[in-house]
């Protein structure tokens, strides 16, 4: 029920948003790229963020052992967001919609934009 209240809530705004965002993916080609990239580095960051949180646990000695070498230096560092994205790429998009739009909901329909858009 909750959920459905804050769909319902950032309707309109997130409508308006990806009529915009379409419009500057289609006249820019290397938007929606940048989008599909920013996605993925931030599950990259996601996934190992979990991996590090298995090392906490005594159990997984042996996981330490194996995979210590390879995964730490191998983290993106630095912010994921869409909107940071968004501000480096077009700074209008950015101002116009930064603080109406939750960033996991514009990076969804971002995502959908691009996809769209380039046909993944």
């Amino acid at each position: 029920m909750l959920s459905r209240r804050i769909k319902r809530k950032y309707r309109t705004i997130r409508q308006e948003f990806k009529k915009d965002l379409k419009v500057e993916c289609e006249s820019n080609r290397a938007l929606p790229i940048l989008i599909v990239q920013t996605y993925r580095a931030k599950q990259h960051h996601r996934h190992i963020t979990k991996i590090w949180s298995m090392f906490i646990d005594s159990e997984f000695e042996n996981f330490y052992r194996a995979y210590n070498k390879v995964l730490f230096g191998e983290v993106l560092t630095g912010e994921d967001s869409i909107w940071r994205s968004l501000y480096f790429s077009n700074s209008k998009l950015y101002n116009k919609y930064h603080r109406l739009i939750p960033e996991s909901f514009a990076m969804g329909d971002a995502l959908g934009v691009a996809y769209s858009i380039t046909r993944y």
